[in-house]
């Protein structure tokens, strides 16, 4: 058979990515990936690892099915069916709302208002509005222990919520009931669920008339409209709030960006809420609605007391008692909060089974299966943490460390299993901090992340460090604003050439001009 008529992964990849851009698809070279990587079981990396691979007849039959169906407009998640969503994996389907990005953050508030009631054996949590249960499914595996009660009105969205919380092994967690609101909810659950939490109708009817057509014409209008100003559903969201909650418990509700103000007025106006905030999604919109309603939960009886100080500092001449004092809290397993030239991180010792590395996780809200870049103390730790570094990457080794550039090498036997990546690569990075080099060199290699609840952006200064995240740290090193004040630029070097895992502040262009 000719090579014109063999098609290729790569072949395949780039014709998708070509037709769909004519027929309109604003993201073509995305969708195209998502197809394949539907058709053949291969993830993103699989297929670029992969672009000589012929596709069998079994893959093309199913991709061309994809790309027809793509072409007319159908959203990818319904194609795929399935979708990510935090750390899990959902089944998506046609008659039921697609997860969207920003609705992780109203995971993030219920998960406040979880821990707010750890005291409370078990927490209970109900759920308004479940679609694909992906925000009850999150809440539970996050939080092992969490007993959710989650509703829809919709028997398709229902049975697809049962499936996810099945796939995911959640069954004796998540229940899920089919009804309007909750009405279904066992009476003897009302009034001790410590969140209500939901993502309902809430598009106002002049949007709905401007949706785009991938919306309007696949996704249920159910799951979408929301009335005059987009907040029917809402209106009875308050008034059965008081009913399901314990006192203190919380309220968080995700809305249109347009009604977060009246809809905090209204919460205001029924006078039982200690509490309303209006929070902003990634963009930067205002999206969530988070109230507290008056009363107090249980307190929680601590074990011990994190100690949570805050010690002012220099990066650049740390003092001696300073850098001595951290060292003990890393060397003890602690976890500190240290200024870094890039952005303020959360740091523990590099060492294995370092209970403080399973901490900054907790800390984080994290899923512990992501894998910690480790800040060392000067370039000579290359040699020892790194084997096969290619000559290029020594080259910006030379220029750029100290510095805001991370790079992922394979690692050698002396880093421990707890810190490598499946593949068996490393993330090391010298910054450009005297304070953090300095502990490095008192403690040995330090795993370490932006110091922020995951989703929310990273702290540039001391200020901007979130009250929990200090008072949960052993000690948060407090030393004004960050040089960069944004993630460090990462690149690969485990293959022929760099590539850019992450654009930091360091460009793609420098980093490519010096490898050469």
């Amino acid at each position: 058979m000719s090579e014109e008529n063999v098609w290729t992964i790569n072949r395949c990849l780039t014709w998708t990515r070509d037709y769909l851009a004519r027929k309109g698809d604003e993201h073509a070279r995305l969708s195209a990936e998502w197809l394949l990587s539907a058709a053949t079981g291969k993830d993103r990396t699989g297929l670029y690892m992969a672009f000589d691979e012929p596709l069998s007849a079994d893959e093309l039959t199913h991709m061309h099915g994809f790309i027809e169906r793509r072409a007319k407009g159908e959203p990818l998640q319904y194609i795929t069916g399935k979708t990510s969503f935090r750390f899990i994996d959902v089944a998506c389907a046609p008659g039921v709302l697609i997860p969207r990005p920003e609705t992780e953050l109203l995971v993030d508030a219920a998960l406040e208002g979880v821990d707010a009631a750890r005291a409370m054996s078990p927490v209970h949590v109900l759920e308004i509005g479940c679609g694909t249960g992906c925000v009850s499914c999150a809440i539970a595996s996050e939080r092992p222990g969490t007993l959710v009660t989650a509703t829809d009105i919709s028997p398709t969205a229902a049975a697809l919520a049962r499936k996810n919380r099945d796939a995911l092994g959640l069954a004796d967690a998540v229940d899920i009931v089919e009804c309007d609101l909750a009405s279904g909810v066992s009476p003897e659950l009302m009034g001790t669920f410590a969140v209500l939490v939901s993502n309902p109708p809430y598009i106002p009817d002049d949007v709905m008339r401007e949706l785009p057509e991938e919306v309007a014409d696949y996704e249920p209008e159910l799951a979408l409209a929301g009335g005059v100003d987009g907040l029917d559903v809402y209106r009875r969201l308050l008034a059965l709030a008081p009913k399901a909650l314990v006192p203190g418990g919380m309220l968080a509700v995700e809305l249109h960006e347009d009604a977060l103000d009246a809809a905090a007025s209204l919460a205001r106006e029924q006078g039982c809420w200690k509490s309303v905030e209006i929070r902003r999604d990634l963009t930067g919109r205002t999206r969530f609605i988070v109230a507290a309603l008056a009363g107090g939960l249980p307190a929680v009886v601590p074990a011990h007391e994190p100690e949570g100080r805050i010690v002012e500092c220099s990066q650049d001449e740390p003092a001696p008692e300073v850098v001595a004092d951290a060292a003990a809290v890393l060397r003890a397993g602690g976890v500190v909060v240290m200024p870094t030239d890039s952005v303020y991180g959360i740091a523990a010792a590099a060492t294995p089974s370092n209970p403080g590395h399973r901490r900054i996780f907790d800390i984080k809200r994290r899923d512990l299966a992501q894998t910690l870049p480790l800040l060392v103390s000067d370039a000579s730790e290359l040699d020892r943490l790194a084997i096969d570094v290619p000559s290029w990457a020594r080259s910006l080794v030379e220029r750029l460390w100290p510095g805001a550039l991370t790079l992922v090498v394979r690692a050698s036997e002396a880093v421990p299993p707890d810190y490598q990546r499946e593949n068996g690569t490393v993330a090391l990075r010298v910054p450009d901090s005297a304070l953090v080099r300095e502990l490095a060199r008192e403690v040995g290699p330090l795993a370490a992340t932006s110091a922020n609840t995951h989703g929310m952006p990273a702290p540039a200064t001391s200020a901007d460090i979130e009250r929990r995240i200090a008072e949960s740290a052993d000690l948060t090193l407090a030393a004004g604003p960050t040089p960069a004040g944004a993630a460090s630029t990462i690149v690969d070097t485990t293959y022929g050439e760099p590539r850019i895992v992450r654009q930091g502040p360091i460009p793609a262009e420098a980093i490519a001009a010096l490898a050469r």
